[in-house]
């Protein structure tokens, strides 16, 4: 008797694994994993920036990396790629609709239109680090002849919120079909149905 319930244990079990249950992600969960996602690239940005200007220690060269990365055409490229961006993100998507249904060509499409508004991250994230490592050698150089700490920290707030709005709302458009409400169609398990074995059998 004791075998012949292990062994309906086990078809118990057995069923149970037949769904692949995949936990929800809210809206709140996404939006913070992505701002951790632009948080790191930030910091990242700032630490290249102190190690070009000898952990920031160097006007001159901090100057050059700033000017490499901050300058008249800033604003164009940023603006010019907001746009390139959308207009990728707007002929891959219509490729993958009028093209014949292919599971590849849907996943690959796919892939690229959730991964090119990271392209945006990019450039909000480089200015808006680069502006916090300016902050920080002020702080540390108060007698530098340069705009005070608080210019850098507005504009460089500014620059990571305006790339971060721009660079969620195609991640969002693009994941939230995947990320979450696929996942509240998944079929809900039924409960486990156990085998029922009378004595006659047994014996």
């Amino acid at each position: 008797m004791e075998s012949q319930n292990n062994s309906t244990k086990k078809l118990d079990i057995s069923e149970q694994n037949e769904f692949l249950i995949i936990p929800r992600q809210t809206t709140a969960s996404f939006a913070l994993s992505e701002l951790c996602v632009y948080a790191s690239q930030i910091i990242m940005f700032f630490f290249v920036a102190a190690l070009s200007s000898n952990l920031l220690r160097d006007e001159k060269q901090l100057v050059e990396y700033m000017n490499s990365k901050i300058n008249g055409n800033t604003m164009y490229e940023i603006g010019a790629t907001m746009i390139a961006i959308a207009a990728t993100v707007g002929i891959i998507a219509a490729i993958s609709k009028a093209a014949p249904r292919s599971s590849l060509l849907e996943r690959l499409a796919d892939e690229v239109l959730t991964e090119a508004p990271r392209t945006a991250y990019v450039f909000g994230s480089s200015v808006a680090g680069t502006f916090l490592a300016a902050a920080f050698f002020l702080s540390n150089h108060p007698e530098t002849k340069a705009p005070p700490i608080g210019f850098w920290l507005l504009y460089g707030f500014l620059a990571a919120v305006i790339g971060f709005l721009y660079g969620y709302a195609f991640a969002y458009a693009f994941k939230h079909k995947a990320f979450i409400k696929t996942n509240a169609h998944l079929p809900t398990p039924s409960p486990p149905k156990k085998i029922e074995t009378s004595d006659e059998s047994l014996a």
